[in-house]
């Protein structure tokens, strides 16, 4: 199931339209590691661009319950 993840600015989100267990295309674990290890350096060069620029910034939104890895996410995906 195909599932758009970008909100336009001034809309309204309901967390409940959104499947928790939404994986996107990736088959598995290492699949998208691997993704993630090849667009780590392109987020951080974008990340200063923005952070320069002093108008946007990027905002990611983690909904989980407690232990749900939500800390570990970020350390996993921001470690570039």
């Amino acid at each position: 199931m195909a599932q758009s993840i970008i909100v336009q600015p001034g809309t309204k989100v309901k967390l409940k339209d959104y499947d928790p267990d939404y994986t996107g295309d990736f088959k598995n674990k290492a699949e998208a590691q691997k993704v993630l290890n090849s667009m780590q350096s392109q987020m951080k060069e974008l990340q200063e661009l923005l952070y320069a620029e002093n108008k946007r910034s990027v905002l990611i939104i983690l909904q989980a319950m407690d232990t749900g890895g939500k800390d570990g996410t970020i350390k996993n995906v921001m470690a570039g």
